[in-house]
Order: C-alpha cells, then sequence, then structure tokens
C-alpha cells in the first residue's frame, strides 16, 4: 500500500496542528464511511520557538507571560502528555495509519525512526523502557512521540531533538524547576551535540523509511484546508480555549518520567 507524502514545511506550530488534525478526521470519515484510508506521513518544522501543551492541559503549568514577552508560540496538541518546549530546528514527523496500535507496531515506526538515523550518520538503538520500545543514542532521549486512536486509526506523531540553541528559554517557558533542568541536561541529547547535520538530509531520510520508500507526494487538498482553517481558529489559535484546560502533566520529556504509551494517548469514543 503506497503511503502519501506531504512534504516538509517550516510553519506557524498552531497551523500546523490544525493541517495534522484535520488529516486525521478526514481519514475519520473516510474510515466511517467505509472509504479507502490511506496511510500518511508528514514532515515539518515551526517557524518560532513554541511551547506546546498536552490535550486539555492546564496552562498555568506554563509561563505564559514570559512565552508572550520572548515571542514563544503558544499553541495545544491533539494528543495527551505534558508541555514541550520545541525550536526551528527539530524535525517533527506524523504518521497517520489505518491499523490497530500494538506494541509491536510502536516498534516497527521506532524501528524505522533507527534506520533514518542510520541513513543520516546516528547509531541509534531500541530499548525496552518501562515495557516499550523506545529510541535512545549513547543511552538518552532525543525523540518522543503520543498518539491518538480511533477505531483501527492511528495518528502517531512525535519530535526529533536536532539542536539546542533556544532552550535557554526552555526553563521560564515550562515553569522548569532545578531538578527538572538537570534531568534534562543530563538525559536528553540533540543531535548536533554529536556532529553536524543538515535538516534537508533528515527529511529525506525519514521520509524514505517512514514510508517504506512507496509513497506519492500529494499536498493538501482544498477541503483538509478550510477544515485546519476552522480548527486554527477554534482551537489551535484560540487564546481561549487554550486556557480552559483542567488536566495536569507537567514537563512531557523529562527522562525519569515513566515511558507509557497510554499517557500519551487520546482515543476518540473507544
Amino acid at each position: 500500500m503506497k503511503f502519501r507524502l506531504i512534504s516538509h514545511e517550516t510553519e506557524d506550530a498552531a497551523w500546523h496542528l490544525a493541517l495534522e488534525e484535520a488529516l486525521f478526521l478526514k481519514s475519520k470519515e473516510d474510515l466511517l464511511k467505509g472509504k479507502f484510508v490511506q496511510p500518511i506521513v508528514r514532515l515539518y518544522s515551526f517557524a518560532k520557538p513554541s511551547v506546546i501543551l498536552g490535550y486539555k492541559q492546564k496552562i498555568d503549568e506554563i509561563d505564559k507571560e514570559f512565552c508572550a514577552e520572548n515571542d514563544v508560540r503558544v499553541t495545544m496538541r491533539s494528543t495527551g502528555g505534558g508541555s514541550v518546549f520545541l525550536s526551528p530546528e527539530e524535525l517533527q514527523y506524523s504518521l497517520i495509519l489505518p491499523l490497530n496500535y500494538s506494541k509491536n507496531l510502536l516498534k516497527e515506526i521506532n524501528m524505522k525512526i533507527i534506520n533514518s538515523l542510520k541513513d543520516s550518520g546516528f547509531h541509534a538503538n531500541i530499548k525496552n523502557i518501562d515495557n516499550h520500545s523506545v529510541v535512545r543514542l549513547n543511552d538518552k532521549s532525543f525523540v518522543f512521540d503520543a498518539e491518538r486512536r480511533f477505531l483501527n486509526l492511528l495518528l502517531h506523531h512525535g519530535t526529533v531533538l536536532v539542536d539546542n540553541k533556544d532552550y535557554d528559554k526552555m526553563p521560564n517557558a515550562l515553569r522548569a524547576n532545578h531538578e527538572n533542568i538537570h534531568d534534562m541536561a543530563t538525559g536528553n541529547l540533540w543531535l548536533r551535540e554529536i556532529q553536524e547535520i543538515k535538516k534537508e538530509l533528515l527529511v529525506k531520510t525519514f521520509e524514505k523509511n517512514l514510508s517504506n520508500n512507496d509513497f506519492i507526494k500529494k499536498g493538501f487538498t482544498n477541503d483538509e484546508l478550510k477544515l485546519a482553517k476552522e480548527l486554527y481558529d477554534k482551537f489551535y489559535n484560540n487564546k481561549e480555549v487554550i486556557s480552559s484546560g483542567k488536566k495536569k502533566f507537567g514537563i512531557c520529556y523529562l527522562p525519569s518520567t515513566i515511558y507509557n504509551m497510554e499517557r500519551y494517548t487520546r482515543k476518540d469514543g473507544i
């Protein structure tokens, strides 16, 4: 089955996440109508340093005033878990698959990421942590993921840490304490700490491996763009809605946090 590949773009974080949900909802609509659901691979990056809240997370867990004063974008994703600070250098990846979730599927996705990194000159490996397969490099974290599920439809998205040059803003933006800062400094890494890498090469290797090198390039349809604009206005770029969350999650990518994909998953009516 050929993947639909949507070419890498650098845009506003809220707009990217609105586009992602539009793709998922259109696939969900096709599934419910009994239509063919084509698997999708999408790579993207954010135009500015951004704080992404988990779905319905409490906004007071971050410092929104600091973010506003320092040109850090704030929005919310449609998957669970806590807040993350991401720079324009990071690579975001997204998969929409007409498949049921399983831990074996998670391992398969992460093996594709391992192969992508190998093609880019990095020798990462799979580790079993808290009974989940996760990606590690030099025994440190640098790939973070989350999911949204509906029946046998899966949205799996994540981040690859590439460059930490904007991360001086992270502690204040996320209200990180000294323990959080030490945890991330010692437990996480960014690829450019190991060797120089062009994002264009990462994009190319991720596109090839995540799609099994069997894809058709196809951009967004008018219907997808229309729905994304509605989602952007009503949710992702709506400060009132983003501020209405009640769930407490903390910071998402603390290496000491117990890894449990269920914590980072949103389930649609199932």
